[in-house]
């Protein structure tokens, strides 16, 4: 047996606590540069979680830890309470799903094509057609289902990329905690639509068993949206824990390297705001 620095015994596949998304101790180096150092995470069941920090800080290289696309780190990694290194493609497939920065497509796969190719659980082919469109019209894109997905806006395909993930999830009948992970999700959105986003991935939180992983620049949208931040600089982790906890004017100034206040919001939450007068 051993000892986890959660608290947590376990055995050869079994790690951690169950309803969690946790990586224990990450480092990683790539073509002899070290990008992580020492990370820990951990992500719980009706969680939205937050890797925020300045460009090259690491936070897409922890996303990509967490989703298991390094080999080295699989045994440092558990989804609920079992080890990555445990898993197959195909299993974990119903209890993770994944949206990279960047997708790109080279064929002209209709929208409805995008969806159906992340949905990997057998569904009858009505029923099917009927949950794409309930996850496009989640993300106000019900109406380009038969639009050529590389004719549409940059802001509409990341919409449709979050429709995919989220189909591929709801079409699971599996009862344990499932996952999402993504990777500046709303980089390309509006602002309303960013905040409809976060919106719909609250919902989900809320009425299923399930925990959000997101990657993300915007200070404030963690603010409002965020249980919790997880704040790296450099392969490390600076601050991680509650949003107020980790939102303080002095480490966001040190970790951007550019001054900054932060003030409360009327409705509640901190407001991050760049100090262009100092």
């Amino acid at each position: 047996m051993g000892h986890s620095s959660y608290g947590y015994y376990y055995s050869n596949e079994r790690v951690w606590g169950f309803n969690m998304l946790a990586a224990n101790n990450i480092s990683l180096t790539l073509s002899g540069q070290t990008i992580l150092k020492e990370v820990s995470f951990e992500a719980p069941e009706g969680a939205l979680v937050a890797i925020m920090g300045p460009n090259g800080a690491g936070k897409s290289s922890l996303l990509k830890v967490l989703s298991g696309d390094f080999p080295t780190t699989l045994d440092q990694v558990a989804l609920n309470g079992k080890r990555l290194s445990h898993w197959t493609d195909g299993a974990l497939a119903q209890f993770r799903a994944v949206m990279p920065q960047s997708v790109q497509l080279n064929f002209a796969f209709t929208v409805e094509e995008v969806i159906e190719a992340g949905i990997r659980h057998p569904m009858p082919i009505a029923k099917r057609k009927a949950h794409i469109l309930e996850m496009l019209a989640m993300f106000d894109v019900g109406h380009l289902h038969n639009r050529n997905y590389l004719t549409l806006s940059g802001g509409e395909q990341q919409r449709v990329q979050l429709a995919r993930v989220l189909a591929q999830l709801e079409a699971t009948s599996t009862s344990e905690t499932k996952y999402l992970l993504l990777d500046e999700c709303t980089s390309s959105l509006d602002l309303s639509h960013q905040h409809q986003v976060f919106r719909v991935l609250k919902e989900w939180i809320s009425t299923r068993r399930a925990g959000v992983v997101v990657v993300l620049h915007d200070l404030n949208l963690a603010a409002q949206y965020a249980n919790a931040i997880l704040l790296m600089d450099q392969g490390r982790v600076v601050e991680q824990g509650a949003v107020r906890d980790v939102l303080k004017p002095k480490t966001l100034s040190d970790v951007y390297r550019y001054p900054v206040q932060v003030i409360e919001h009327p409705a509640g939450w901190p407001l991050v705001i760049a100090d262009v007068s100092a």
